[in-house]
Parts: structure tokens; C-alpha cells; sequence
């Protein structure tokens, strides 16, 4: 099965893809060809909803209150600088380079080293790629209500139902972190494991479901700490 043919069936059928990796194999394609998607999506995020960002940046620089005006007038001019729109977009490849890479990381040690099981690093890296192909649909829909709503504040799961939430607040970040894509993942990693490892369902699902919720309640307590809270 060709790279193609295995990141269609990440959606359609992700047994019949982990399938074909865990028997013919990887090649560099499964890499590459990965990466470049993920990694033009994001690209294509950023200069698609630019204007909605710098309007977001703005408002997020203006409300914080530490900062005196002169340091605000600093930091908005910083933040619209060449430089920065070079570091932004040098950002976004390794945004996904380091999210792969943590991501195969840790589910890697978990399968090998917590389940028992025995698995190449690079294969469960380049299942940790074909999963993350399916932030691209995600990123999509992102992308189209960032545009609709004029702002970088959408959720597409639980956290849609708060009115107002405050993202200070653990709970609500916690929240924002169930989305349906999230959950899709998980379901995803779960087939990984039970084709990969060769594990059962309730195991693959415990190992696979307590990694991803721990992930998630340190993302939450990370999302807390974003600067640009209101004063």
C-alpha cells in the first residue's frame, strides 16, 4: 500500500493502514509526504486567517495590564515586523515537527515500556503522521469559522456550548481540549495499538485513553497560563 493509499485509509478504514505498515513496512514517503501536508495546512492556515490573528493580537496586547502603553506600542509593532512573519511560518514547521515528535514519543514508551509490547520507534512516529493527517479536515472547519465569526475563538466540541467562558479558568480550558477531532484521535490510536502492538481492545483503550487524557489535562493547565488574560 502506497502513502496515499495509507492516509485515505487513516479515515476510511485505519485498520486496513496500520495493517499494511506494521506488514510492508515503512518508507521515507511515510515521512515526507506527511509532513509537507501537515505543514502546508498549517501554512495555509496562518496566511488565510492573518488578518483575523493581528486583530486578535492587537486586542490580546492592548488588554494587558502590565504592560504600560509605550510597552503595548513596543510589543504591536514587534508583532507586525517582517521578522516576525518569518518566525511565524518557521514556526508552524516546527510546531509540527515537535508535535510528532512528542506525540509518537510518548505513545511509543507507553506501548513498549508501560504495555509490555514491542514496536520500532519509527513505525509508531509514522503512525503518530498519519494520525495527525486528520487535523487537516479539523483545520479546515477551524479555518472556515474563523473566517465566518471574525475570530480565532472557536471550538468544535464541548467548549462551543460555554457562553463566555473564561479561559483563565482550568475547568474551561480542560473543556476545550474534548473536541470531536480529539476524540476521533484517540479512537484512531486505539486501532494503532490493537494492530501495531497486537494488543486487545480494553488494553489498547486504557493505555491509549489515560496517555491522551493526561496529555489533555496538562495542555489545559498550559492553556491557563497564555498570556493576554483581560485586566
Amino acid at each position: 500500500m502506497n502513502v496515499f493509499s495509507r492516509i485515505g485509509n487513516v479515515f476510511v478504514s485505519p485498520t486496513a493502514c496500520f495493517t499494511s505498515l506494521r506488514d510492508e513496512g515503512k518508507k521515507w514517503t511515510d515521512y515526507v509526504i506527511p509532513f509537507l501536508l501537515l505543514v502546508a495546512m498549517l501554512v495555509t492556515f496562518l496566511i488565510v486567517t492573518s488578518g483575523v490573528m493581528e486583530k486578535f493580537q492587537t486586542e490580546m496586547i492592548q488588554n494587558m495590564s502590565q504592560l504600560s502603553d509605550a510597552q503595548k506600542e513596543v510589543a504591536l509593532q514587534n508583532t507586525n515586523s517582517p521578522i516576525s512573519n518569518v518566525f511565524k511560518y518557521v514556526g508552524a514547521v516546527l510546531q509540527v515537527a515537535i508535535g510528532v515528535l512528542i506525540s509518537g514519543l510518548f505513545m511509543w514508551v507507553v506501548g513498549n515500556f508501560i504495555g509490555g509490547g514491542e514496536q520500532k520507534f519509527g513505525t509508531i512516529l509514522v503512525a503518530a503522521l498519519y494520525i495527525q493527517m486528520i487535523t487537516i479536515p479539523e483545520t479546515l472547519i477551524k479555518m472556515f469559522l474563523i473566517l465566518q465569526k471574525g475570530t480565532m475563538m472557536v471550538q468544535l466540541g464541548f467548549g462551543s456550548l460555554l457562553n463566555n467562558p473564561d479561559t483563565s479558568s482550568y475547568g474551561v480550558q480542560l473543556i476545550n481540549q474534548l473536541e470531536f477531532f480529539a476524540i476521533w484521535r484517540i479512537i484512531v490510536w486505539v486501532i494503532a495499538f490493537k494492530v501495531l502492538y497486537k494488543f486487545n481492545t480494553k488494553k489498547s483503550t486504557l493505555l491509549v485513553v489515560i496517555t491522551i487524557l493526561v496529555g489533555m489535562a496538562i495542555a489545559a493547565v498550559l492553556g491557563t497560563m497564555q498570556p493576554g488574560r483581560m485586566g
